[in-house]
């Protein structure tokens, strides 16, 4: 048995992140009275019927660039959980040493002596005089998330874990009807951001997210991250201070996508003179993806003279072809308008026509569509209007190769397969594109010829001199008969 010591706490500055976590953890929901009301704990029953309700969101999950003070957030919601009586909680890292140096040194500073009944160095067990239990565990094994039932889970850093951590340890949530929040910097489209971040975006029952940068901390300086930004790489830099959803190892388009992205009106006008109109003589594309078990989806591009221009999206469910059907032609808005589609897809062709939409049909070859959307971005010739286009952006930004191995005898397959996730809109840019088939011409001369008139004058004649030679030669193989080269 150790004695607990609890060191001086850091300030604290209110943080609009931070508090709208805490009231988000504190809604409940009163079955009896049918209201909803925000718990001061240890008080959690409804004021006007003085039943437990339950809670609101059981999945809070806060995605953070560092130094923002995430932990703060995981440590303030553990210690008010553990006011109430009686409960038993688990504060949890990714290893040891982070479990030592920035979970428990958290509680530290929030729990002082008065609350403790004992503290257990060697099993990591902090019992409070009010009867509750808060245990620190380490997860560098998912096995180490068995055990007791529990009323809150609080893991730090959990992209660093695997999703099959947490099915492990959520199974001590049930009984006892607890909440789990999870705070970590993130690590692109993880199972972080498709489990716990993404329903949350999706409006979920029972989830809570947001996402904090770096700056949001009082305490952090912009001069302080401008001298950071200068000395990393980018797609590092978003990650870990931006808290951005970076691409990583396996995605299709990597970062060639980012610098093709139009955020401001300006940027805009430089590829679309008219901006914010758009010219009716324009040619307009649609690529569209069917489907009866994911979303119908579609994107419109525009061709301009320098490339081609992502400008609206369409991305819906459970809706009938005439609806569908409706929206394609308020999302193309124009005379001029090409379609295209899977050459697969039969019987969707068929009903769209019944509406007067007739579609292209395009190369379904994901590998050939997906490199011919990536010479297009290479060249700096496709473009995404980020307020006009942010499904398409986000899925493309995720879409990635799958494994390469077959989960039926663990072979590898002979032909590249993409993930089949949220892929509709990336399907329907692939289609669009296969079916344009040239970049616009350059407007940068491909073999330009060094400006000679900084050299001496003998230099530059004598190089003029090789030059009018070469181009002699060159005219003189251009016209000459090879059919007189073979008979000789």
């Amino acid at each position: 048995m150790a004695k607990w010591n609890p060191i001086p706490a850091e300030p604290l500055f209110f943080q609009p992140h931070q508090d709208a976590f805490l009231k988000a953890r504190r809604l409940r929901h009163c079955k009896v009275c049918k209201s909803e009301y925000s718990v001061t704990p240890p008080n959690i029953v409804c004021p006007i019927c003085n039943t437990v309700g339950n809670r609101k969101f059981d999945r809070l999950t806060i995605i953070a660039g560092r130094r923002f003070g995430k932990s703060r957030f995981g440590s303030i919601a553990g210690a008010e959980e553990a006011t109430i009586p009686n409960t038993i909680g688990w504060a949890c890292a990714p290893s040891n040493p982070k479990l030592e140096r920035y979970v428990i040194p958290a509680f530290q500073q929030l729990i002082p002596t008065q609350w403790v009944e004992s503290y257990n160095s060697e099993f990591k067990d902090l019992r409070l005089k009010n009867g509750s239990l808060i245990h620190f565990q380490t997860l560098e094994d998912p096995d180490q998330g068995r055990g007791q039932g529990l009323d809150w889970l609080w893991i730090d850093e959990v992209c660093e874990l695997t999703e099959m951590h947490w099915n492990v340890i959520r199974p001590s949530l049930i009984d006892r009807k607890g909440v789990a929040f999870f705070t970590t910097s993130p690590r692109s489209y993880d199972w972080v951001y498709e489990k716990l971040y993404k329903p949350a975006e999706d409006e979920e029952p029972g989830y809570w997210a947001c996402r904090a940068q770096t700056r949001d901390n009082p305490k952090i300086t912009q001069d302080e991250l401008d001298r950071e930004k200068a000395q990393m790489p980018d797609a590092m830099y978003r990650q870990e201070y931006e808290a951005d959803f970076v691409t990583f190892t396996g995605a299709v388009y990597g970062d060639i996508l980012v610098p093709q992205i139009l955020r401001t009106d300006g940027e805009i006008k430089l590829i679309i003179p008219e901006w914010p109109e758009i010219a009716d003589w324009r040619q307009v594309l649609i690529g569209i993806d069917t489907g009866a078990d994911h979303p119908f989806g579609a994107v419109k591009l525009i061709s301009t003279e320098k490339g081609l221009v992502v400008v609206g999206e369409y991305l819906e469910r459970h809706k009938s072809f005439i609806e569908h059907a409706a929206a394609m032609k308020r999302l193309g808005n124009s005379s001029n308008i090409k379609w295209a589609i899977n050459r697969n897809e039969r019987q969707p062709m068929i009903e769209l026509a019944q509406h007067q939409i007739f579609c292209q049909k395009a190369e379904n070859d994901v590998v050939a569509g997906t490199e011919r959307v990536k010479t297009w971005l290479h060249n700096h010739k496709l473009w995404f209007i980020e307020s006009k286009c942010p499904l398409t952006i986000k899925q493309m930004k995720a879409y990635r190769w799958a494994e390469n191995v077959s989960p039926k005898d663990g072979q590898s397959r002979l032909k590249e397969k993409v993930y089949k996730k949220d892929d509709e809109l990336p399907d329907c840019l692939r289609y669009s594109v296969i079916t344009w088939h040239q970049l616009p011409k350059t407007e940068i001369d491909p073999n330009p010829q060094r400006d000679l008139s900084a050299l001496p004058t003998d230099v530059r004649a004598t190089i003029e001199r090789v030059r009018r030679v070469e181009d002699r030669e060159k005219k003189k193989d251009e016209t000459q008969d090879v059919t007189l080269d073979f008979w000789t």
